[in-house]
């Protein structure tokens, strides 16, 4: 197979420990780190500033359309800031006794999730509705009514009762690892996938995420990483994958019975995030602590 893929920037510093996990928007990559900060990159990687966001390590980031960074740190606060991001733009949402390890933000609507399975709903910063899921959330994505959720085992679906606080039925349940991810064409405001890791964290799997089509596997590959996958992100065409091999994957032809892979960068470091930017750039937030952007097209 031809690769064609490389590292096209790394980040002249990194945060202390590992970096977390990566965010675009508007033409700046946002960075968490172990070390609480918020580092914002220009798309070569050049640093632009670094915000002191939190005391202790993050697990996680999310931004809205408004451009509203959304942080979370094991510490069991829930930040955010506004542009311009720097230490006086950061206000606290909320904090819990539970760690929130993962956050999504469909359009103005942010969705939180915790280690005791309760994913919340915020909208203007203002709670919304709970819906108590049972199963630790490592992962999650919100689409209309629907709350799609995965620990170890299984993704499930979940659609909510709209205007009845914490009512919810399971529409669909796959088996399948953390993370997860909506990707491809927007049909009547669905994503037209779903993709996540197979049960052994190792295989990748594309489902149909369009209502007519009730989850319906595309194609399923084993055993694409070494180790287990820790981070996806893609966009309407590609999908990417990263993991403890310490690599990061490309896929294309996504509708397709077999994705075509785009190849394959090594990163030297385990990769703890991955996230899309302009110009087919992929960005990597490793344990090294530093950040990469990588090309596959």
């Amino acid at each position: 197979m031809a690769n064609n893929a490389r590292i096209e920037h790394t980040s002249p510093e990194g945060h202390e420990g590992d970096a977390t996990c990566v965010a675009y928007f508007n033409g700046q990559l946002f960075s968490g780190g172990a070390d609480g900060k918020i580092r914002i990159w220009s798309p070569e990687l050049q640093l632009l500033a670094t915000v002191n966001a939190h005391e202790a390590y993050i697990y996680c980031m999310a931004i809205n359309q408004h451009g509203k960074v959304y942080s979370s740190s094991c510490d069991g606060q829930v930040r955010f800031m506004l542009p311009p991001y720097r230490d006086a733009a950061v206000q606290e949402l909320f904090r819990c006794d539970d760690a929130i390890q993962a956050m999504y933000c469909d359009g103005s609507v942010l969705y939180t999730g915790d280690d005791k399975g309760v994913v919340t709903t915020w909208s203007n910063d203002r709670m919304l509705f709970k819906y108590n899921l049972v199963e630790e959330v490592k992962s999650l994505a919100g689409e209309q009514k629907l709350i799609y959720t995965v620990r170890d085992l299984d993704v499930v679906v979940s659609s909510v009762s709209i205007g009845k606080s914490g009512k919810y039925t399971n529409k669909a349940v796959i088996p399948g690892k953390s993370p997860l991810l909506l990707l491809g064409p927007l049909v009547d405001g669905n994503r037209s996938f779903l993709a996540f890791p197979d049960r052994s964290g190792m295989g990748l799997q594309l489902v149909n995420n369009l209502p007519q089509k009730k989850y319906a596997h595309i194609w399923q590959m084993p055993n694409c990483h070494e180790w287990i996958v820790t981070s996806i992100c893609g966009d309407e065409a590609f999908l990417y994958s990263g993991g403890y091999d310490k690599k990061v994957k490309g896929w294309t032809d996504l509708g397709s019975t077999q994705p075509k892979a785009l190849g394959e960068v090594d990163v030297g470091s385990v990769v703890n995030s991955v996230c899309c930017g302009d110009n087919n750039m992929v960005y990597i937030a490793t344990s090294d602590g530093l950040i990469r952007a990588a090309k596959f097209v």
